[in-house]
């Protein structure tokens, strides 16, 4: 944890993507992103320059920034047809090192150069990671092996940048892993344990109203 960094920062704008099979639609989406190596400004709705198309499923504070391990991407390298795989692969804005969905838990803080971010929620892959990969099954294998990543809130604008170390700052819900949350909610069949999670006040709005469909 104390050796955790920012490897790697983007963003991104909408782009078109056409129907790959018959009945697809075509559809808009930010999940191509763009690497930025100078400083950058973070709001309390996310990284300057940075977009989104479905306001359902991302942004908003609660889910201002995504972040991913970019020591999963070693393993999505394996398979020959992802081995362009790089920073941003996933659409996310951070790519961290030192960070896991086991080891990063609800509600953590942590500092980034001037930036203060808090762990909101896992991050729920879509089909649009197939469509960017041209993959018929990423979006599962990514369910399925829990390499999801997450979102982080603002709790301190300020600017950061790749390279920069990653402190965690605050813990105060070490029980709730990403990993444990994202299990849980795959397979809810411990209520109390799904009654206890809702009752965080740091996990997100749009989470807590998907568990709680569950219960």
């Amino acid at each position: 944890m104390t050796n955790a960094r920012l490897v790697s920062v983007q963003v991104g704008q909408p782009a078109v993507f056409p129907p790959e099979h018959p009945g697809e639609k075509e559809f808009q989406s930010a999940i191509i992103k763009t690497p930025i190596e100078t400083p950058i400004y973070v709001s309390l709705i996310g990284l300057e320059g940075d977009a989104q198309v479905d306001h359902q499923n991302h942004g908003g504070p609660d889910r201002a920034v995504n972040a991913y391990p970019v020591e999963h991407y070693a393993f999505w390298r394996q398979d020959p047809a992802l081995k362009e795989m790089t920073g941003g692969a996933f659409g996310e804005n951070l790519t961290t090192e030192g960070l896991l969905e086991d080891t990063v838990c609800i509600g953590d803080l942590y500092r980034i150069g001037e930036v203060i971010l808090e762990v909101s929620q896992p991050r729920g892959p879509c089909f649009k990671l197939n469509r960017r990969w041209h993959s018929d099954d990423l979006m599962e294998r990514a369910v399925q092996s829990g390499r999801v990543g997450w979102y982080f809130r603002v709790r301190q604008p300020g600017k950061l940048r790749a390279g920069d170390p990653i402190e965690l700052v605050d813990r105060r819900y070490s029980r709730w892993t990403i990993a444990r949350v994202w299990g849980l909610t795959m397979t809810p069949s411990d209520k109390d344990a799904l009654f206890e999670l809702v009752s965080l006040p740091v996990l997100s709005e749009s989470w807590r109203s998907s568990v709680r469909r569950k219960i």
